[in-house]
Order: C-alpha cells, then sequence, then structure tokens
C-alpha cells in the first residue's frame, strides 16, 4: 500500500527535468556567444585587410605597425580591439612604385582568436585558439 502512494506521486519531477534540460541550453547559449565573438572578430579583420588593401593601392609602404602612413599602421588603427603585430598582417607588394601600377596590391591578416568555451576547444583542438584569416585585393592605382 505504501509502496503505490508513493509511485503516484511526481513530486520534484520538474527540478530533474529542468537540470536536463538546463545543461542543454546553457551549452548552446555559450556556443552561441562564442559564435558571435568569432564572427564579429572575422568581421574585424576582414574590414582591416580592407583597409590595407584600399591603402596599399595608394602606393603606400607596407611599414610597420607603428609608423604613421604605411599600410600595416592603417591595418592596425582599422581594428584598434584586436592588437595586431607586424607578424599578423602580409603586404605584397611590400614597396610599390609607378611600376607596379595596374597590378594587384594583396593584403592578408591572420589572427588567433582565443576560445573562453571548453567545448570549443574540445572542438577544435586544445591550442585554445581558433585562427581567422581575411585576404583582400586591389589594384594598384
Amino acid at each position: 500500500m505504501r509502496f503505490r502512494l508513493m509511485a503516484g506521486r511526481d513530486t520534484g519531477a520538474s527540478a530533474v527535468e529542468f537540470a536536463l534540460v538546463s545543461v542543454a541550453l546553457v551549452t548552446l547559449l555559450v556556443g552561441v556567444i562564442q559564435f558571435g565573438y568569432l564572427f564579429y572578430q572575422w568581421v574585424e579583420i576582414t574590414h582591416a585587410a580592407r583597409e590595407g588593401a584600399r591603402w596599399a593601392a595608394l602606393e603606400h609602404p607596407a611599414g610597420s605597425v607603428g609608423t604613421p602612413g604605411t599600410v600595416r599602421y592603417v591595418v592596425a588603427r582599422a581594428a584598434p580591439g584586436m592588437a595586431l603585430t607586424d607578424a599578423d598582417i602580409d603586404v605584397s607588394p611590400p614597396n610599390p612604385t609607378i611600376a607596379d601600377v595596374g597590378t594587384p596590391a594583396t593584403v592578408t591578416v591572420r589572427r588567433a582568436v582565443p576560445l573562453f568555451a571548453p567545448m570549443m576547444q574540445a572542438l577544435f583542438g586544445s591550442s585554445g585558439a581558433f585562427r581567422l584569416s581575411s585576404t583582400a585585393v586591389m589594384r594598384i592605382e
């Protein structure tokens, strides 16, 4: 008789169901946040590469991130939150001249973006970072 009374109760069932579902929902939410962050960083480097290619197309030297008026400086200023270095930016040709008019100027920006979600680190490898890259090409004027 006592067993029948206990079998009919569903007290606490909703708490158990919530515990099971909340794990999946939190995992999904963290994944969406991580994807949004990666997408934001990709948009930043794409914009920076485009700005650098535009500057390189005007026959400016590749230079350095710390030297105003150079392609790398413009790229770094176009993505201020990323703290780009000279090693993150490739420029071709490095010092365009009048002889290069009509040829393509190529700027490539590469950046390792940190993964803060443990499940993303397991998915993309244990390095803790996701490599993003963007290339922009414009004709030298």
